[in-house]
């Protein structure tokens, strides 16, 4: 194709459907900062969501024969389904693509049909703890993953983890494939070359598999260790309670329960370390971590654990990465290795590629042609 045909395709609006099956506001921000005519369908959606910002974009809650329905009675360029090894969701993606190739035979046009994949568990681990009903149930929905990878055009994978999973577990496959690491860019060029207080923040739901029982007995630890250090928990769920007796008996303890996103990111800019020393249960494994990617893109440095796709990375770039199986003293002490840490903003966020990650995959899956 020559340049002014990529220009033309670059220029011209591409019908782009998003299946999720859990919806989030980071989701609706993508497209209102890509500026793409994009629909998404949702099945269900996170403690995040912002209901007035998924109406502006015009995202729609649709079950398996919603998802179908839409796909045959809307003009579609590129349908892109929720990822073939999320298995509630793949009866959902088959049918969409049915809905989708037979409008396209009839209309004789074309939809592709792409995928975003950063799953990094096998289902199958953990199925045998289920009740009999939810095994049946999970078993019949894998019999549509495969008939949806095999009718995909183009996937992206998020990270290694993901891309040595679907390898392992379904083969080769005819989609053109690419490896995008979920990598952020910097927020903001500005944050300076001097390190920052020590601030170490939580942010993510309170709840055991994102660690943050954890977090709360290595703050004793890390406070006996780092006398200045501050600590800010930011989130929801099943551990609020305990949040606020820490923020209630320590001064040095401040929680912002279920905040608006612009005091996240306030206090990203203000943080020296983020945390999520995710855990892993038997049907769930951290595939990115959003706070991760969203503190990255702030110049905060990393204490996780391995369980997230992106340890790689991490480990290879300054971060800190505890196994998952790590007590309570391994990680306050990677805890205070990064807060003593004389890293600035700007040599994490040197390490950042150019192009946002996600968006970049976003880009090649819906326009592969385009030039970067």
């Amino acid at each position: 194709m020559t340049g002014e045909g990529l220009e033309k395709q670059a220029m011209r609006r591409v019908r782009h459907v998003q299946l999720y099956d859990v919806a989030r506001t980071a989701h609706f921000e993508r497209i209102v900062r890509s500026g793409e005519s994009t629909i998404i369908l949702y099945s269900q959606h996170r403690y995040d969501f912002d209901a007035a910002l998924a109406s502006e974009v015009g995202a729609r809650k649709v079950g398996t024969v919603g998802a179908f329905w839409y796909a045959l009675t809307h003009d579609i360029d590129v349908l892109e389904i929720a990822e073939p090894l999320l298995v509630r969701a793949a009866p959902r993606s088959f049918a969409a693509i049915v809905g989708a190739r037979i409008r396209a035979r009839f209309r004789r046009t074309k939809t592709a049909v792409v995928s975003y994949a950063i799953e990094n568990k096998d289902p199958r681990e953990g199925l045998l703890r289920l009740p009999l009903r939810a095994q049946l149930k999970l078993s019949a929905q894998r019999l549509f993953i495969r008939g949806v990878w095999t009718r995909l055009d183009r996937v992206a994978f998020g990270t290694s983890q993901a891309q040595a999973l679907y390898r392992r577990l379904l083969g080769e496959t005819r989609a053109v494939q690419r490896l995008i690491p979920a990598l952020p860019v910097a927020e903001n060029t500005a944050f300076g070359s001097m390190p920052r207080n020590p601030v170490l923040t939580f942010l993510g739901e309170f709840s055991e598999r994102k660690g943050f029982p954890l977090v709360v007995e290595a703050w004793p630890v890390v406070a006996r260790a780092v006398p200045e250090a501050r600590l800010v928990l930011i989130g929801k769920g099943e551990g609020a309670e305990v949040a606020r007796a820490l923020g209630a008996s320590d001064c040095r303890v401040r929680v912002e329960i279920d905040p608006p996103r612009s005091t996240i990111f306030e206090t990203l800019r203000e943080s020296k370390v983020v945390t999520l020393p995710s855990r892993p249960r038997p049907r769930w494994r951290e595939q990115v971590g959003l706070p991760i990617v969203e503190a990255l893109g702030n110049g905060c440095l990393i204490v996780t654990s391995d369980e997230t796709g992106l340890a790689e990375w991490l480990g290879e770039h300054g971060h800190h990465v505890v196994p998952a199986s790590a007590d309570v003293n391994d990680l306050a002490a990677a805890m205070v290795r990064a807060l003593h840490s004389d890293r600035s903003p700007s040599q994490v966020l040197a390490d950042l590629p150019k192009d946002d990650g996600r968006a970049e995959a976003e880009r090649w899956i819906v326009r592969p042609g385009t030039p970067a």
